[in-house]
């Protein structure tokens, strides 16, 4: 679960041009603005990101014009992201709250999701009946409870691949420290505005050695496995691509490999890129063994018909501030004659990722 919620630190404080009222209060890599005198550096407080909806509360009743959604915006000319709250909203307790410490889940905060459309499959596939011996031992007292022992261990086949990592990046804001890391070259790509989903190929164990090798093919939006076929952005991209096929391609002598990409359609997030039917652009392919390099994974993909996300740059070096990096990543899109939400950056060899989003495209876009 992200940490949209947490006790940070406030380590400056700067004016604005024209108030007197506000000020601007850093937080991590965040700029916040806050009543003037509310802080001193050094404070604590409890940093609330945008994308948090809060609770129906008596200390949040000023956000119900905007339905308790924390969201970037300017005032004063000045930008704003997340919100600053005393440590007094939090519910009491004998210890201490600790510098850093998540409390999404105590103030009872969500994340906003803006997929309306996301699918949502509460049954998978028809419970298949239990075979014979299972039947038996349920019946027989001394055999009961190793069969619903043995039942009840069976993998949940709704649940979310336990294998693979959902697809959400770290916002740079939230770890301002990698850029003093001038030793390190990324890799940038455009951040495509859509509906993040990935597919998967995995080996099911065989029965006996001589079985015919049985696969299991899965299909999953951003938080969970889509069982059912159906005409959501997810199904129509594993069918126009056939990703089950391509995967068999791709898996080789490796216990499983996934891709995943951004799907955007007509009906997904305004459609911001005009496009008349549901398509896909892959960012992740993924083997147990890690994620393949990017250059060599888009090669890898494009050769199975596949589109891979916009490439921006490679032997990329970080600037120096937060600011600048979102300066960066406010440009046009390569996919249509838009602003693009950001980039997405990326270090293999290191293992290291994150995102930078567009300001101008949050304030345009994210009513």
């Amino acid at each position: 679960m992200r940490k949209l919620a947490s006790i940070q630190t406030v380590s400056e404080i700067h004016p604005i041009d024209g108030k007197d009222r506000i000020v601007l209060a850093i937080v991590q890599g965040w700029q916040v603005i806050v009543r003037k005198d509310e802080y001193q550096v050094g404070d604590k407080t409890v940093f609330i990101e945008p994308d948090a909806v809060l609770p129906e509360r008596e200390e949040f009743e000023f956000l119900r014009s905007k339905k308790f959604r924390i969201k970037t915006m300017k005032m004063g000319g000045v930008l704003s992201q997340g919100i600053c709250f005393p440590l007094s909203i939090l519910p009491e307790r004998n210890a201490p709250y600790e510098l850093d410490e998540d409390v999404t889940e105590a103030l009872g905060i969500k994340k906003y999701e803006p997929y309306e459309d996301e699918p949502v499959q509460t049954e998978a596939k028809p419970k298949k009946k239990l075979n014979p011996v299972v039947r038996f031992m349920l019946r027989v007292p001394g055999l009961r409870w190793i069969a619903k022992k043995v039942w009840k261990n069976k993998p949940n086949r709704k649940a979310w691949p336990e294998f693979l990592q959902k697809t959400d990046e770290t916002r740079i804001q939230n770890m301002p420290f990698i850029l003093n890391r001038k030793d390190l070259i990324f890799e940038v790509h455009e951040k495509v505005d859509g509906q993040s989903g990935t597919f998967f190929l995995k080996k099911e164990k065989k029965k006996f050695p001589w079985s015919k090798q049985k696969y299991d093919f899965g299909v999953c939006s951003r938080n969970l496995r889509l069982f059912n076929p159906d005409n959501s952005s997810y199904w129509s991209v594993a069918r126009k691509y056939n990703i089950r096929d391509v995967l068999l391609e791709m898996i080789g002598d490796y216990e499983w490999v996934a891709i995943q990409g951004e799907c955007v359609a007509p009906n997904v997030q305004g459609n911001k890129y005009h496009v008349t039917e549901p398509d896909l652009y892959c960012f992740n392919l993924i083997y147990p063994e890690g994620k393949v390099d990017g250059l060599i994974a888009e090669r890898r993909v494009r050769a199975h018909g596949l589109k891979w996300v916009p490439l921006v740059k490679v032997g990329y070096v970080l600037p120096d501030t937060v600011e600048e990096m979102l300066a960066y990543a406010t440009d046009k899109s390569q996919l249509y004659d838009t602003l693009r939400e950001g980039v997405v950056l990326r270090n293999y060899e290191n293992n290291i990722s994150f995102k930078a989003v567009s300001p101008d495209f949050l304030i345009k876009w994210d009513q």
